[in-house]
């Protein structure tokens, strides 16, 4: 398990050419933990976002993503239904809520399961200086509700 951040800009890999088809730029999720995909950004002059299902996605590794074939990438507006981490639907830097009026911070990452493709937990910042004295907050998964201004999720910590 690893946070996104470290996957951001891992290049995407057709497997029957070989060829770099994009670069991975946000992750797509629901509010129960379960990955939907990714945002890819196209190569080009112009580049554009596109949507990666997870179901299209044959390996997950440290070094890039595979898939069979390009056309599985799909038009970002494909994508209705959940949140990402940084586009249009961007949860990032939102506070993060518990349930019971408790404030832990700002979301600032997930942890993600490669081969799974679930949520493992969040990442949660209090700012720049309380992050080098106190250290970055880990929150396990849990289903959230991410409204205009805050992310509430159902759990304690």
């Amino acid at each position: 398990m690893r946070t996104f951040s470290h996957m951001k800009g891992l290049p995407v890999y057709e497997q029957k050419t070989g060829k770099i088809v994009g670069k991975i730029s946000d992750i797509c999720f629901t509010s129960h933990g379960k990955v939907q995909g990714f945002a890819v950004e196209s190569k080009g002059w112009f580049a554009r976002h596109r949507y990666l299902p997870f179901s299209a996605v044959q390996a997950v590794g440290t070094d890039g993503i595979i898939i069979k074939d390009a056309a599985c990438l799909q038009p970002f507006s494909s994508f209705q239904t959940g949140y990402s981490l940084y586009s249009e639907r961007g949860i990032a830097g939102k506070p993060v809520i518990t349930a019971d009026g408790k404030k832990l911070g700002l979301l600032e990452d997930v942890y993600f399961h490669g081969q799974l493709g679930i949520i493992g937990g969040y990442e949660i910042t209090d700012g720049f200086f309380a992050d080098l004295t106190e250290g970055k907050k880990r929150i396990a998964a849990a289903p959230f509700t991410a409204g205009e201004e805050a992310i509430i999720v159902n759990t304690t910590m």
